[in-house]
């Protein structure tokens, strides 16, 4: 390797480094949470699955109410 590609390569190499370090600090200190701040978001999150579940199934049941109304009754020969 030539005098100019030493230092880059070196710096390659502590960025890499420091790069897999902050990585595996942010790895760590993401498994040591307890998941008491979580629990209220998916709490919210729960609940607006729930309403939205709800208007979904009162939207197509008041369409297939509407629709089954408009078929008329069959006539018989």
């Amino acid at each position: 390797m030539n005098q100019q590609l030493l230092p880059l390569a070196v710096r390659w190499q502590v960025m890499c480094g420091d790069l897999r370090w902050r990585m595996q600090q942010a790895w760590r200190s993401r498994d040591e949470e307890d998941g008491v701040d979580e629990a209220v978001t998916k709490m919210i999150w729960l609940a607006v699955g729930i309403v939205v579940a709800i208007a979904a199934t009162t939207f197509f049941t008041a369409k297939f109410n509407q629709a089954k109304d408009n078929v008329p009754d069959p006539v018989g020969p």
